[in-house]
């Protein structure tokens, strides 16, 4: 979750690397190519495919480019990172034109970028953006963008937010609630929500260190309860993000640009819950709509805030899950268009009424209005949000996040096939 502005150091992070192919371990698939290339050449010989694992029959494959090879640094276990969003600082880093190129859907396609934390390596997944979305269309059909069951309703009145903090603790909620099941705990001092049973939806500043590293404990503890793990710590094998959010240098200097940029997907292991003491938590739906249909859309919002931290609940117990269930009564607020995917000139910045603070960050702003299987991902908590000229948190919106547009519900989609 975003906090007041500080000063941060920055470390640089590794370069392009040429890459001699050869039998990889991420994501068990196989790079195709014969040669030598550099992802800084833009011929066909540059780039090298491959087949992704577990697809299903009908998820888009995505085009693998390797970057080379990063630092992934070892963190304590209660580590947090809250970068500020600095307003007065140096522009943005300078664009890598070839990441760029990736980004920018040139030619029909649109790429993130994926770290391997088993093997320390960078690369850009490249997909069709066309065939991802006529999938996707496909495979809502099926069923594939709904929760892995009907949830069990959390109904509490609340009061409005203005300047009074209506979070409530579910310290005390059944450990297998089957609403907050689905929602952890991210490695990193932030929150997730399972989308699928290996996929978690959270905030690409949440994989980083404070030097614009990969932070090495990203892991994911589903209904993490103070001391109380009931579906025990899963690491990620990877994650994916925006490319606009590292070649943007978000991950090192955080502006205010960066926020339309922070979301970041953990891929867990195959078989994630084997080792689990409660079995598997299931997973929430996810929708997307336009402007007027969102903006009609009651949300909700949980968190793991930093008791530590300005605007935690008083009082506050660590490692406890805290909501928003009315979050101020007022409908989301959407603005701030982009043309970069995953936005592409939709209104992709999401206010919100709901009350947050550092720890928040990554976890889902949801909501029962778009279908009958509810409750559904609609979004990600990112920043605090202040609306008045004296930013003193007494505004009906608190809160604001990425909204999961249509482009980023297709990738969902294809994501959740490709990965059971």
């Amino acid at each position: 979750m975003m906090s007041s502005p500080s000063a941060s150091q920055v470390r640089p992070s590794g370069a392009l690397l040429s890459l001699l192919p050869r039998s990889r371990g991420l994501l068990r698939g196989a790079l195709v190519s014969g040669s030598l290339f550099a992802l800084g050449a833009c011929d066909d010989a540059s780039s090298a495919a491959r087949e992704s694992p577990d697809a299903g029959e009908a998820a888009v494959a995505a085009e693998w480019h390797l970057v080379g090879p990063v630092e992934i640094v070892p963190v304590p276990e209660d580590y947090r990172f809250d970068p500020s969003i600095d307003e007065e600082g140096p522009a943005a880093a300078e664009a890598d034109p070839i990441l760029a190129l990736h980004d920018g859907g040139v030619d029909g396609r649109f790429g993130v970028l994926y770290v391997d934390y088993e093997e320390s390596a960078e690369y850009v997944a490249s997909y069709d953006l066309a065939a991802v979305a006529a999938t996707a269309r496909s495979l809502a059909q099926r069923g594939f963008a709904e929760g892995s069951e009907a949830s069990d309703p959390i109904v509490t009145a609340r009061g409005l937010s203005n300047d009074v903090d209506n979070r409530i603790s579910f310290e005390d909620w059944s450990l297998t609630h089957s609403t907050l099941r689905k929602v952890g705990r991210v490695g990193g001092g932030c929150t997730g929500a399972l989308f699928g049973n290996r996929l978690v939806l959270t905030a690409a500043h949440c994989i980083f260190d404070e030097y614009g590293d990969y932070h090495a404990n990203n892991t994911f503890q589903a209904r993490r309860n103070g001391s109380e793990v009931p579906y025990g710590t899963v690491t990620s094998q990877g994650a994916v993000y925006p490319i606009a959010f590292k070649n943007d240098g978000c991950n090192t200097n955080y502006t205010a640009a960066c926020v339309k940029n922070d979301w970041a997907i953990l891929v867990l292991p195959a078989n994630p819950w084997a080792q689990s003491p409660s079995g598997a938590p299931g997973y929430l739906g996810f929708a997307w709509a336009g402007d007027s249909t969102v903006a009609s859309w009651a949300t909700r919002n949980i968190g793991y805030p930093g008791c530590s931290k300005a605007q935690a609940p008083s009082p506050c117990t660590s490692n406890v899950a805290y909501g928003d269930l009315s979050c101020a009564g007022v409908a989301p607020a959407l603005s701030d268009p982009d043309s970069r995917w995953p936005l592409y000139g939709t209104n992709g910045k999401m206010r919100t009424g709901c009350d947050t603070s550092p720890g928040h960050s990554g976890g889902p702003i949801y909501s029962y209005s778009p279908g009958e299987n509810g409750p559904y991902l609609i979004g990600n908590t990112v920043w605090n949000q202040c609306n008045s000229s004296t930013c003193a948190w007494d505004t009906e919106y608190s809160s604001a996040g990425i909204r999961i547009s249509e482009t980023l519900f297709d990738y969902m989609v294809n994501l959740r096939a490709t990965y059971p």
